[in-house]
């Protein structure tokens, strides 16, 4: 958990929040339907490729790095929804 936290922090948290409430532009990520989907894949390809021209790429982070900050958004904040995203799932998606 340590490991996905601090990659939340200094990947992700200067835009959605400690809170992960957002702000202004930048989209929530607690209660947000990306992150709460039963289907992972949405939210790699939003890591993976970016969204909206707010939201960058991501792609030079490992996919062990990917899949942990994405489980940390699943499970953080109101979201709990119990699902673990694995390194193979966002090297299926690269």
């Amino acid at each position: 958990l340590e490991f996905r936290r601090v990659l939340f922090r200094s990947n992700c948290q200067a835009c959605h929040q400690a809170n992960g409430k957002g702000a202004g532009p930048i989209k929530p990520l607690d209660g947000a339907a990306v992150v709460l989907d039963a289907d992972a894949s949405k939210q790699i390809k939003v890591l993976l490729n970016g969204q909206n021209n707010a939201m960058p790429s991501w792609k030079q982070l490992s996919d062990t790095e990917i899949a942990a900050v994405i489980s940390f958004t699943k499970n953080n904040w109101s979201n709990k929804t119990g699902q673990l995203v694995q390194p193979a799932d966002v090297h299926a998606a690269r």
